[in-house]
Order: structure tokens, then C-alpha cells, then sequence
């Protein structure tokens, strides 16, 4: 039920996120990282598509390092867990 519900509240932020990027003051990406965040441990394939687009997109990637630097420790790990290195956390 937990994970049910996490993967609900993420695929919600993740979107708001996206929409939130469209606007010209762009807080969608603060909600779309919270909203990974939620999915990342709760569904591999997120995981595995969030470490694809770190690989092949040079901005994504530094932003989710900006984030995971600034996050609190139990975020950190959760968001290092896509990093491109290789590491599975």
C-alpha cells in the first residue's frame, strides 16, 4: 500500500514538475526531483531511466547533481542511487 502510494504521489509531482517547467519561472524542476525522489526507490525502471537521461543529458545531469548535493543525507543516498559512475547504492 506504502509503495502504492509513493509511486502515486511521485507520477503527481513528476508531472507538476514537467508542467511547472513550461512557465516562466521555472519551480518545476524543484517538484519534479521531489517527485523522483518518491519514485526512484519504489520503481526500478524509473531508476534505470533516470540513470539513461544522467548518461545522455549533460544538463539533467548536472541539475540532479546540484540536487543531490543539496538534499538532506537519507535524499542524497536515494538520488546517488542514479548516479552515471556505475554505483548502485
Amino acid at each position: 500500500m506504502m509503495r502504492l502510494l509513493c509511486r502515486i504521489v511521485g507520477s503527481a509531482l513528476c508531472f507538476i514538475g514537467i508542467i511547472g517547467m513550461l512557465t516562466p519561472i521555472p519551480f518545476g524542476l524543484i517538484f519534479f526531483v521531489i517527485g523522483l525522489i518518491f519514485l526512484i526507490p519504489t520503481t526500478p525502471s524509473v531508476a534505470r531511466g533516470v540513470r539513461w537521461a544522467r548518461s545522455r543529458i549533460g544538463f539533467f545531469d548536472r541539475a540532479m547533481d546540484m540536487a543531490t548535493r543539496a538534499a538532506p543525507a537519507p535524499y542524497r543516498r536515494v538520488l546517488r542511487r542514479t548516479e552515471v559512475g556505475g554505483y548502485d547504492w
